[in-house]
């Protein structure tokens, strides 16, 4: 983890490679895309992942952003997440 890097993004990219099991996602930059050219999630894998992180961070990202725009990139859902559980003791 680089100092500009958060343990919320280092986290999701550790919970990309197991989901898609391509160790290249603990690498990949912030704005990679989570779905087609990207990390390449499929529905099913959108869903898996938000599935595990509301088990690990406790954010139900599908039940509060209804347009999705936090699954845009990598950088993106690490953001939503930060900010939701900002203030969390």
């Amino acid at each position: 983890m680089t100092k500009d890097e958060s343990a919320v993004l280092v986290r999701l990219r550790s919970m990309l490679a197991d989901l898609t099991h391509d160790d290249a996602a603990r690498t990949a930059p912030p704005e990679t895309p989570l779905l087609r050219d990207g990390i390449g999630l499929d529905s099913i894998g959108g869903t898996m992942l938000l599935t595990e992180v509301e088990r690990v961070f406790g954010v139900d990202v599908a039940g509060t952003d209804l347009n999705l725009d936090s699954l845009a990139s990598i950088g993106a859902l690490a953001d939503y997440i930060e900010a939701a559980t900002a203030g969390r003791a």
